[in-house]
């Protein structure tokens, strides 16, 4: 059987699957930020989300929602990065059961100083290669791509109905 479904798109493909086994080499992979802490790239993953959505009031949950990581890795990593004095816990006071993180000064600050450097080493060339899209061509291949996650994420086609069980 050929791959002669996937016609035009096989080379794109070809290049989520490689990427896709390239970010699970990398994500258990450790970078000393500065001389007290260290972190993988999920962890860094999850920081930078806190930092980005500062401003929401979203809970732990949605977050981990958000990124695609299992609850109770992310309740780990969420733990690593408060020990760390990376990002702070907080509760509203209408609603204590859900938690809501927010970044440490200490935390925008370590931030600040690594993205200088490191964001353009990793991310510098492939956003000039992307230069040449429009933000409507940028903004279409995201959706398609957000559309393949949810697919991947709900195990492959549409999500079966649940069978409804009569009560007696």
């Amino acid at each position: 059987m050929g791959t002669e479904w996937m016609s035009r798109y096989r080379p794109l493909v070809a290049a989520l699957v490689k990427h896709t086994n390239v970010v699970q080499r990398a994500a258990g992979r450790t970078v000393r930020l500065s001389e007290e802490v260290s972190l993988s790239t999920q962890e860094w993953q999850v920081f930078e989300y806190i930092l980005e959505h500062q401003d929401d009031d979203s809970c732990m949950n949605h977050i981990s929602e958000r990124l695609g990581i299992a609850q109770s890795t992310f309740s780990k990593i969420t733990k690593y990065l408060c020990e760390q004095g990376l990002v702070d816990k907080y509760q509203t006071e209408t609603n204590r059961k859900n938690i809501i993180l927010r970044p440490s000064a200490d935390g925008v600050d370590l931030y600040r100083q690594q993205t200088a450097t490191v964001g353009r080493e990793m991310f510098g060339a492939f956003f000039e290669d992307l230069d040449g899209l429009s933000d409507e061509q940028l903004e279409t291949f995201t959706a398609a791509l957000e559309r393949l996650n949810a697919t991947l994420s709900q195990g492959g086609g549409a999500p079966e109905k649940p069978r409804l069980i009569k009560k007696l």
